[in-house]
Parts: C-alpha cells; structure tokens; sequence
C-alpha cells in the first residue's frame, strides 16, 4: 500500500517551466500539486532533486485555482501541466486529484492542461466526458531502453494501449522523446517505436510531439552510476555552460533529424513537433519553418491542439 502524506503548500503552485539560459522556451507552466514518484529513471532529476520518493499531495488547492484566474486574466494562450516533479497519473489509484482537476479546468476552459505520465492508470479519465482543453501525454522510449533506464515504468506496450483507449474515448494526446538516448543501435531502436506509435495513434488527436535530447546535472551523476545496467555514459557528453552534461552538438542534431524526419514520413509531414531544452542554434538547424521564439511556439502548440 502506498504511503500518501498530506499537507498545505507553501511556495508558487504555478510556475513557468525552467529553461536553462540559452534555452528557447516554449511557454509552458507547471502546476505543482504533488511530488514524489514511484519510478526510478536513472535519467530523472528528482532522484537527485528530492529528498524522499514518499508522495506528497498538497491540500490548499483553493490557493492554486487563484493563481490560475491570474494567469488566464494575463495571458491569450495558456498551456499548463502537471508532472515535473511527480508522474501525473502513477498515484491516480489511490487519490482523487484527477477528479479535482478535471473539475478545475472545466472552469477554464481557454486554459490547456495536460497530464505527463508514464502510468496506465487512466480508468478515471475514462469516466468523465473529454474536454478540448484536456491532453492525456505518455514519455515514450523504444522497450530496450524502457528495460534499462526506466525502471519500474510500465512497459513500452502497456503505454500504447493505454494512449489507444485515450483515444478512442476521445481525449487528444501528447508524446514526450524525452530523453531521447543515443545507444547502440539507436536508429533502428527509434524507427521501430515511431511505427508503433504510427499504428497506434490517429494523427489528428496528437495535440504536440517533444523532442529532448538527455541532459542531467553533475549531481545525478552519481545517482546514475548506482545503476549498472544503465548506458546513459554511452554517448559522447559534454558538460555545457549550464553545467549541464549534454551530447556532442553535432551528434544531436543527427539524433533530432533523424527522428524528425522518420516522424514525418511514418506519422505525418505536418505532425506538431517542438524541442525541449535547446537553443536558437538547434531549433534553426530543426525546425527552421517556426520562429524560435517563446510566443511564437507556445501560440503555435496551442492552436494546434484545438484544431
């Protein structure tokens, strides 16, 4: 049985979600309901960020729907999440917090939310009419990788019956490659997980599709080494300005094309496809058709989803 703790909230329940400084943003907030999380990604910054995996659900929610009411008066285009420092759906079993969202922004409408999970507890999603404003979105990574860096997730073919039965009730979906991790026998690895997905999921329910190449701070270095099946040390990093470990620019570009363009012929030429955590350099070399800016992307992912 899992050990919930309850308590009040005392910081900023919603937030901008953190670039690095050279970053372009993409516009997004977190909303910050609960932490903790029952999996263990070697990649995950919370293995080195929290100081417990115990979940923590806060209660003065009254406080964050104020915040909220803020930023819908301040802001046209509003795209908002839960999942930075927990897994959206991993505890939905056993709180009822789904619930309360999803009564929340029935009353902001104009507002996107998204659940970021890598969970199959969607039975409650099932329960309630789908609104245009609500994306159900799923971290995806090819099984080989899931086996050795995604440790106690549900498995790669869980994920994608449980992204069909989102669909098929309704819901529009988001796909998180991210981290996208250069291994042996990458592409091939990668190019069977886009045709997967492309059997998978009706392209016109895809509200947006992030691309995010692995970074991780000099204190998760030693979280990961604890891990001895894990091969995220396989690729050629480098340490940033950030102090962030990074691959090798060229190698990642090669990564993000391939899987751009493998994207495009097997899923769509025109699937919503945007970059986590890179600079004006790599969104130009990518995606050179949208302007790298933070109001351009945000307004573009935002249309999108209500097409």
């Amino acid at each position: 049985m899992v050990n919930i703790k309850y308590k009040e909230f005392e910081g900023e329940f919603v937030k901008e979600c953190p670039c690095s400084p050279e970053a372009v943003s993409c516009g997004y907030y977190n909303l910050n309901l609960h932490t903790g999380c029952p999996y263990s990604c070697t990649y995950c910054i919370l293995q080195a960020y929290l100081d417990s995996k115990e979940p923590v659900f806060y209660t003065n929610i009254e406080i964050a729907i104020k915040h909220l009411e803020k930023i819908a008066k301040s802001e046209k285009y509003v795209r908002i999440g839960t999942g930075e420092l927990s897994d959206s759906l991993a505890f939905d079993r056993e709180t009822d917090t789904t619930e309360t969202l999803l009564k929340i922004f029935r009353k902001f409408p104009e507002i996107i939310f998204e659940f970021k999970t890598k969970s199959v507890n969607i039975e409650k999603l099932l329960k309630v009419k789908p609104e245009k404003n609500i994306i159900i979105s799923w971290s995806l990574n090819p099984q080989m990788i899931i086996e050795r860096e995604e440790i106690a997730a549900p498995s790669l073919k869980e994920r994608l019956a449980a992204i069909k039965k989102v669909i098929n009730y309704g819901y529009k979906i988001g796909i998180h490659f991210d981290p996208l991790i250069l291994t042996s026998g990458w592409r091939e690895l990668y190019r069977e997980l886009i045709e997967d997905i492309s059997k998978t999921v009706n392209k016109k329910r895809i509200a947006w599709w992030s691309l995010g190449s692995l970074r991780f701070p000099e204190s998760l270095k030693t979280h990961i080494m604890k891990h001895s099946g894990s091969r995220l040390f396989d690729g050629e990093l480098i340490k940033t300005q950030d102090g962030k470990y990074r691959y090798f620019k060229p190698l990642k570009i090669e990564l993000y094309k391939f899987i751009r363009d493998e994207i495009r012929l097997k899923v769509g030429k025109d699937t919503p496809l945007y970059l986590c955590m890179e600079d004006r350099e790599v969104w130009e070399e990518i995606f050179p058709e949208l302007e790298p800016d933070r109001e351009s992307i945000n307004r573009y992912l935002y249309k999108n989803t209500f097409k």
